[in-house]
């Protein structure tokens, strides 16, 4: 763990994100004393009808991530939707592209944001009522986070990811972060990949052996160099390849709903003896 992380920032757009991402960054954070918090901007409602089934994950995030010592209190969720992998579906992207800033988008559960009955959405909590899915209040209430929390490191997801939620958040985080620079707030900001260019069939690699990851075919086209990663290895309590005495796949088995039998593969392939991400300087 970085000596200058202090108050770190975990953002993801889905359930599940978190663990497979950085879960051994947060359960390191957490140990050492650090200020962790961990912000999912998606109720990962795709498969739901309205917001009691859409809400179904959001108590799986919340018990993974106390597995990983991380407190309820820690967790944000800012209760939007989630409508799609491509860009064309998701919510995200076409959220970030949207022209109209104050248009609703609707997802399929709602056309506002919700949460847990004990834990509701960050829009609901700070402003005492649900926000509409526009492009304007997502933005808000992703500076509203950053200024309230001021995290010192920030981690997300990546342009180079193919989900386009994943590359729509980061998109919106890089352009909060820009404006905020003329305010005086520079924090360092991490990339990872979750969904690579080569298929989630292909990468993650499988492994019987506890390996580091190992480069995507094809991922130095991008804009991401591999040789330029940070590789953040993970901490003894997820070095085991025994699912019993393995704290991230303890966590990552609290996801009931996201642990279907075509994704169990794909998932289980980030059990992995480092976590990888790039620092994003141009901001």
């Amino acid at each position: 763990m970085g000596i200058n992380m202090e108050n770190i920032m975990i953002i993801v757009p889905h359930e599940d994100d978190e663990v497979l991402m950085a879960g051994g960054i947060i359960e390191r954070a957490v140990k050492n004393g650090k200020k962790v918090t961990v912000v999912i901007a998606t109720n990962g409602d795709y498969e739901g009808t309205d917001m009691e089934t859409g809400s179904i994950r959001l108590p799986e995030t919340a018990a993974g991530l106390a597995v990983l010592g991380l407190p309820l209190e820690n967790i944000i969720f800012m209760g939007y939707a989630d409508t799609g992998m491509n860009g064309e579906e998701s919510f995200l992207y076409s959220l970030y592209y949207e022209k109209e800033e104050s248009r609703i988008h609707k997802g399929h559960c709602s056309d506002v944001t919700y949460g847990m009955k004990n834990k509701p959405d960050f829009h609901s909590e700070y402003y005492g009522r649900a926000g509409e899915y526009t492009r304007k209040n997502f933005k808000e209430d992703l500076r509203t986070i950053f200024m309230l929390n001021k995290p010192d490191t920030i981690f997300t997801t990546s342009l180079e990811d193919i989900h386009g939620d994943h590359s729509g958040l980061y998109l919106f985080v890089l352009e909060v972060l820009k404006e905020e620079k003329a305010n005086g707030y520079v924090p360092v900001l991490y990339s990872g990949v979750a969904h690579s260019k080569a298929g989630d069939h292909i990468w993650p690699e499988r492994s019987e052996e506890m390996v580091p990851f190992s480069c995507p075919p094809d991922f130095d086209k991008g804009s991401l160099k591999w040789e330029d990663r940070v590789s953040f290895p993970v901490p003894e309590s997820m070095r085991s390849m025994e699912p019993d005495r393995n704290k991230k796949v303890e966590a990552l088995s609290k996801h009931v709903h996201a642990l279907k039998e075509d994704a169990v593969e794909f998932l289980y392939a980030f059990i992995k003896a480092d976590e990888v991400f790039w620092e994003i300087k141009e901001k």
